[in-house]
């Protein structure tokens, strides 16, 4: 009798949400968004003017153990993102899904530029030392500064980690989702 609790315990343990959720297409992704605003709150017409994620202050980001380097990404038009994911994530519906979650969340609605890190794009793996026959790897949060560019003088604006939200189904992150503002003048 007792054994059959457990076998049922385990079944129904296999079966429930919570384990389900952990099984997601978009594991590892993080959305990063930005909405650039005139001074009068709104787009500004022709704007001329690249914005991209650059990391800083990581003296290590050669030893990265995937993604090397300093990274740098360009942001891309709400059409131009929805293109790039629809092209990874088109099997199975999952592009689909991903799109109705965004909208749900207000990305496309509160920003009009935005990109995607993958795991190692968000997180630097260090691999350090260790006193057993296991690896023992070091996550560490990399730093990052939107770049740009208006009038021909560089702009930099911090990126505070809260703004980078992980797209997970089983993350709660997107329900909080906020871009981050850039007021340009031109």
């Amino acid at each position: 009798m007792m054994l059959r609790i457990i076998v049922l315990f385990f079944v129904v343990l296999m079966i429930s949400n919570d384990v389900a959720a952990q099984h997601c297409p978009y594991d590892g992704m993080h959305l990063v968004a930005i909405q650039v605003i005139d001074k009068g709150g709104r787009l500004p017409a022709g704007m001329d003017s690249s914005f991209y994620l650059q990391e800083v202050d990581n003296p290590m980001a050669d030893s990265c153990a995937h993604a090397k380097g300093l990274l740098q990404k360009r942001f891309l038009p709400a059409d131009g993102f929805v293109a790039a994911y629809n092209k990874q994530y088109n099997r199975n519906g999952y592009n689909k899904d991903l799109d109705r979650r965004l909208k749900e969340a207000g990305v496309f609605a509160r920003a009009n530029m935005m990109l995607s890190l993958n795991q190692a794009e968000n997180t630097c793996t260090y691999t350090g030392k260790s006193e057993t026959v296991y690896t023992n790897y070091i996550y560490r949060q990399r730093k990052f500064v939107i770049v740009y560019t208006v009038n021909g003088k560089e702009m930099r604006t911090p990126l505070p980690e809260a703004f980078i939200y992980g797209v997970c189904t089983a993350s709660r992150e997107l329900e909080h989702f906020k871009p981050v503002t850039i007021t340009v003048d031109q």
